[in-house]
């Protein structure tokens, strides 16, 4: 198992990340599901091009990733996020297997065994399977001879293991020839080579003037009807819904701690002060950790560091065992303890040389190889090129064993971060961690600064079970009383509630924005008997909260009445720039333009028609076209931008280059190479936008 020991620690990335250079919807893991998996049952979860997918296997499908996860992260359980990953997983490639695998199928592109074992010799393989066989005799590279050590293992778990990794190889790799097969028609022209590359190389630096629509009121301008429904038409693209979208309201009872639940709390804080006036600075640590909601943090502090201004003062200001609270911080009492004071720098530059300790009965063994390494560095050898050579620390072996600069925020391991700290610059010496021995050498350090180490000790302020329960009495009874949406939005006013939105959720969205565990929230909105009335009362952490679906967006193309307030908005901007434009009258000069609007003259060079966006400016496609294109010295008319109406004028302009035969060579493949990672994605988009996807998810998960 020891070739496997790297998925385990890439575990989000072995659930996430296959398909080679194809982008991320270019996934594997269904193929060997077989037809079975989308046969017609009662328990229909949804259906794609007339494919069924049953709850039921498509649940053993999740059951056998989620096993293969626990396997790889050496858990017996997975967290709620990576379970719902998997199930996003498993769907994409349902969707997968039946759109761009099929289509692969019917075009007979299909991968064989061998050509499995091919692309295992070669290294053709998915970054999962390259990453978890990396040798690191072979500076990290992928080996071969590590696979078939490993599928040459006959345990079960071994043989699962390799299952799936073998599976995600090849629904990548006939999901690559596909796309190859599409990229195969892509040619990319020597004048579209130049074309780009004259566009990429006349450079303009301009000045210019922005006035932005925010300084003219809405009620200056007048939007007709005519104008919404003029821009609704011509941008009506822009209006359709690839899915169903649902807006939900709703409005939260919080569970805030009252005075009595405060003062309960301050009791305790009080009894800790006690205790921590009477404990030895040894015994600080311990204590707190025993008693504290926060636990006990090893950390001496500069002058500043401490967020309490007032603590931070005293705190160098005081004796060791002085006990300042207690104080509010955030939401808790906080009782600070003085344990002493001393002179540390802030930062120490270090390399080391890790000698790993795998098993406690090698520890002489590795200590006496730490300690022969140590003698041969003290007898002039480079520490550098000894760290090169005997450090198993991949990482700092590479730069000769280099740290950099060590603070005590790094969240090194404290054996390792007091030995750095206490030895002296020029000096070596050796640590014990929980990794092996160490082999420190320390070059130099930051002055020296007076620090103090200081135990804070922090008491949550919580509601009582008493205060929960009025919380909740609250929300039920708003939600008892008011069933209908109407009377739900009524109450919200009259009780001066907050009725908050979360606009265009879909049916698979896992969690509205801010609010924790919501996806019953989402599921109930998304039931077409449940949504009809106001909800019951959702216990949501320290909240209580009551929902009301405030809209449903259909797939397709919204209507002018839904999408009407973003509509409305464009359109006034539009007409704000009208009426900036004729206000600035005849534009001859920016200078002119910037006194007449009381703005500044702001500058922006190395502006070309290949750019996205203006530093200082953004995403102003209409502006760019006008930078780049003007002469040199010319002011140009006012430009309606996004946000602002934009007059420029050219500086400096750099001519375009003379193209070269070896940039015609290296351009034409750098942009054959964009246009088919675009072709790859659109493609994809376009099979799915064609294909017939029926998601009836939010009824099962």
């Amino acid at each position: 198992m020891a070739a496997i020991q790297s998925i385990r620690s890439h575990g989000k990335l072995i659930g996430i990340c296959v398909g080679g250079a194809l982008v991320a919807f270019i996934l594997g893991d269904f193929l060997t599901s077989g037809a079975t998996l989308f046969g017609a049952s009662q328990t229909k979860m949804g259906e794609v091009n007339g494919n069924t997918i049953d709850y039921l296997q498509f649940q053993d499908e999740v059951s056998r990733r989620e096993n293969f996860m626990k396997i790889a992260s050496q858990r017996s359980t997975i967290g709620s996020e990576m379970s719902d990953e998997i199930k996003e997983y498993c769907w994409e490639q349902a969707v997968l297997k039946n759109t761009i695998v099929a289509n692969a199928e019917k075009q007979g592109i299909m991968v064989t065994g061998d050509e499995i074992a091919g692309l295992v010799q070669t290294g053709n393989v998915t970054p999962t399977i390259r990453q978890s066989f990396a040798n690191p005799e072979k500076g990290g590279a992928y080996d071969p001879a590590l696979v078939s050590a490993y599928v040459s293992q006959t345990d079960a778990r071994s043989r699962f293991v390799w299952s799936v990794l073998e599976d995600e190889l090849r629904t990548s790799r006939i999901t690559m020839k596909y796309f190859e097969m599409v990229n195969a028609g892509i040619y990319v022209t020597n004048a579209e080579v130049e074309r780009e590359f004259a566009q990429r190389t006349q450079i303009s630096d301009i000045k210019y003037v922005a006035i932005p629509y925010s300084d003219i009121k809405n009620e200056e301008v007048t939007v007709s009807e005519a104008a919404l429904q003029k821009y609704y038409k011509d941008n009506i693209a822009r209006f359709d819904n690839s899915t169903e979208t649902r807006d939900i309201a709703y409005v939260s009872f919080d569970v805030i701690a009252s005075q009595k639940d405060s003062l309960k709390s301050l009791e305790v804080a009080n009894s800790i002060k006690e205790g921590l006036s009477n404990a030895t600075a040894d015994e600080v640590p311990a204590y707190i950790n025993s008693k504290s909601d926060v636990p006990y943090s090893d950390f001496h502090y500069s002058k500043g560091d401490i967020s309490n201004p007032i603590v931070d003062s005293l705190m160098f200001a005081e004796a060791p065992g002085f006990v300042y609270g207690p104080y509010v911080s955030g939401s808790r009492y906080v009782v600070a303890r003085l344990i002493g004071k001393t002179q540390l720098p802030d930062s120490v530059r270090v390399s080391h040389i890790l000698i790993r300790l795998a098993n406690p009965a090698d520890s002489l063994a590795m200590k006496a190889k730490a300690d022969s390494i140590l003698d041969v560095h003290k007898s002039g050898v480079d520490f550098g090129a000894l760290a090169a050579q005997f450090s198993e620390d991949s990482g700092s072996a590479r730069d000769s064993g280099n740290l950099g600069w060590v603070t005590e925020r790094l969240g090194y391991i404290k054996e390792f971060s007091d030995a750095c700290f206490a030895t002296p610059a020029g000096a070596t010496t050796i640590v014990r961690t929980g990794y092996g021995y160490h082999i420190i050498k320390v070059f130099e350090k930051t002055r020296l600064k007076d620090k103090v180490s200081v135990g804070f000790a922090g008491i949550d302020i919580r509601p009582s079970q008493q205060t929960r329960q009025e919380a909740y009495a609250l929300a039920s009874e708003f939600s008892g009383l008011n069933r209908d949406p109407k009377k739900f939005d009524q109450a919200v006013q009259e009780k001066q509630l907050v009725r908050r939105i979360a606009p265009n959720v879909t049916s698979n969205t896992q969690a509205i924005p801010g609010v924790e565990n919501s996806r019953d929230i989402i599921r109930d909105m998304f039931n077409e008997d449940k949504c009809q009335e106001v909800s019951g009362v959702y216990e949501m952490g320290d909240r209580f909260i009551v929902a009301s679906l405030a809209g449903i967006h259909p797939k397709g193309i919204q209507p002018l009445s839904v999408v009407n307030s973003e509509v409305t908005a464009a359109v006034t901007n539009d007409a704000k720039g009208d009426l900036i434009i004729g206000k600035l009258g005849n534009v001859n000069s920016v200078d002119a333009v910037a006194a007449q609007m009381n703005k500044t003259v702001q500058e922006a060079k190395n502006i070309h028609l290949d750019m996205m966006q203006i530093p200082g400016i953004g995403v102003e496609p209409a502006v760019i076209a006008v930078a780049a294109s003007l002469g040199e010295g010319k002011v140009s008319a006012p430009v309606k931008g996004s946000n602002a109406v934009y007059v420029l004028q050219n500086t400096i302009l750099t001519p375009a280059q003379q193209i070269q035969p070896l940039n015609i060579t290296t351009d034409k493949k750098q942009i054959s190479d964009n246009i088919m990672a675009r072709a790859s994605y659109q493609v994809y988009q376009s099979i799915l936008q064609q294909s017939d996807i029926e998601d009836n998810r939010v009824k099962f998960y």
